[in-house]
């Protein structure tokens, strides 16, 4: 539960009345307690009360912008905004004295979830926010078979197939791990990396179908500075990311969850991804996006 406060400028009407007030002054009154009783009215039909409030809400949930839409949903992240409270919003409104200032309101934003069957067949929920820039999972071809994003905030989810380690059927989760992040690990554009749970973590999930599962899909989460021009050594063996005309060009941090699953000759690495500082908020959706997917009945 979080408190807000608001606080509301003084609108409340003067009454006074004295008897040694000149005729004047009393026709100036009730000239003025006139003008002002609609607004009065309006004050109170609204239940704006010139009072300082505390109130005390549950998170918010806005509404879907499609009702009709049967789609899971989740709890996005938080989101903060200045307002004005005009009128009374969601929970109980406990007064005090009267002051003035803006009301700061924190929101509990659900994000719709949009399920995908792909064109081999794979399955996976992704935030409706997310497009599906291409799939090409149709295709014989190892790479990239789908890619979802987030294009505004740079929120990605991509679906690999490459082939399996030769000899996978004896290497421990922790030995496959290694073997799926080789690449970005040692790549000549990778500043750093992190991986934050070395051993992956196993699960059994249900299958695509909704029946009892038997694949085992694993999980890992790790961190990536990558330069977006060409690595260089400097000065003092000290390496460069560089852009043109000899620019130094900032390094980019990204947080990736993914996980991986064997299937024939084949390893299929589904990673969400966002950046460093942005991972927070979009972490609940990219797991769960993630952990959504599903091969293609075999």
């Amino acid at each position: 539960m979080r408190s807000v406060n608001l606080h509301r400028r003084s609108h409340g009407l003067a009454h006074s009345s004295s008897s040694s007030s000149s005729s004047s002054s009393s026709s100036s009154s009730s000239r003025s307690s006139s003008s002002r009783l609609p607004f009065d009215r309006h004050m109170q039909s609204s239940r704006i009360h010139v009072v300082s409030c505390t109130a005390s809400t549950d998170a918010l949930k806005l509404p879907s912008r499609d009702s009709s839409d049967a789609s899971t949903s989740i709890n996005g992240s938080l989101v903060v905004r200045r307002a004005v409270l005009l009128g009374p919003i969601a929970g109980t409104l406990l007064c005090s004295s009267p002051a003035n200032a803006s009301l700061k309101l924190t929101i509990s934003r659900k994000a719709q979830l949009k399920p995908y069957t792909l064109k081999a067949g794979h399955q996976v929920t992704v935030p409706d926010s997310w497009a599906l820039a291409y799939d090409r999972s149709d295709k014989a071809d190892l790479g990239t078979e789908a890619f979802f994003g987030n294009f505004n905030t740079l929120e990605t989810l991509s679906i690999f197939k490459q082939q399996q380690p030769e000899n996978a059927a004896v290497l421990s989760p922790e030995q496959l791990l290694q073997a799926v992040l080789a690449e970005q690990r040692n790549n000549q554009s990778t500043f750093g990396f992190d991986v934050v749970n070395p051993i992956p973590t196993a699960r059994v999930p249900d299958a695509a179908d909704g029946s009892p599962g038997s694949t085992t899909y694993y999980d890992a989460e790790y961190e990536l500075a990558i330069c977006r021009g060409l690595s260089e050594e400097g000065s003092a063996g000290k390496r460069r990311c560089v852009g043109p005309n000899d620019m130094d060009l900032q390094i980019v941090s990204r947080h990736f969850f993914q996980t991986f699953v064997l299937q024939g000759d084949y390893m299929y690495i589904v990673r969400g991804s966002a950046t460093a500082d942005m991972w927070s908020e979009v972490r609940p959706a990219a797991v769960q996006a993630v952990q959504s997917f599903r091969l293609a009945q075999a």
